[in-house]
């Protein structure tokens, strides 16, 4: 296969992506998965969700395991991408950014690269692009499974206790994901505890 077939298929399987992740965008907002409604009776802080994280485990780049369990105690920017994603080649600078901020406190970004091809190439752009933080690896269905992404780049916040807090579809700024991070660092939780929408636990 030439490589300007093979970026034909990248493409449309990206533009899919794009497409399908507007839909899916919708019917969450429709169904309440990613608004603002409070519990029963009262009224909530439209910014945050409280659904268990996956604790699933994924391949790394040296060859062993990893899960969001060995990052308890820190917040977490996760972030779902992919190599062949032009929006998410666009967001890694600000992550490479944001992980310098957040590697002086008790936090980390990590990501989780889809359908990306061999360990050595994802290395070989890691390197490229200045990745300077851990990379996991996964099949689409996997992430949708655990973290029901919708799009790439699929974003999410997840806090010390392994609660997700935020989730972002689309390229995010380092400014706008370190805003919402430092809400939960320092003690862990915001200064005014607002009450939070309960939804059903993502993934397994």
């Amino acid at each position: 296969m030439s490589e300007r077939t093979s970026g034909r298929i990248r493409g449309a399987l990206w533009a899919g992506f794009v497409l399908v992740g507007i839909a899916a965008l919708v019917v969450a907002f429709s169904a309440g998965y990613m608004g603002s409604a409070g519990a029963e009776g009262g009224s909530a802080d439209s910014r945050w969700l409280s659904m268990p994280a996956s604790e699933a485990e994924f391949a790394t780049l040296d060859g062993g395991t990893a899960s969001l369990v060995d990052h308890r105690g820190q917040v977490v920017i996760l972030n779902l991408w992919g190599t062949w994603c032009p929006p998410c080649r666009r967001e890694i600078p600000e992550l490479v950014e944001l992980q310098a901020e957040l590697e002086e406190q008790s936090a980390t970004v990590v990501s989780i690269a889809v359908d990306s091809g061999a360990e050595e190439s994802i290395r070989s752009f890691a390197s490229e692009f200045g990745i300077n933080y851990p990379i996991w690896v996964s099949g689409t269905d996997e992430v949708v499974r655990h973290f029901r992404a919708i799009g790439f780049p699929f974003t999410l916040l997840i806090d010390r206790d392994g609660v997700i807090r935020k989730q972002y579809l689309g390229p995010q700024t380092q400014e706008t994901l370190l805003a919402d991070a430092d809400v939960w660092i320092g003690d862990g939780s915001p200064t005014e505890t607002p009450k939070y929408r309960e939804a059903s636990e993502v993934g397994s």
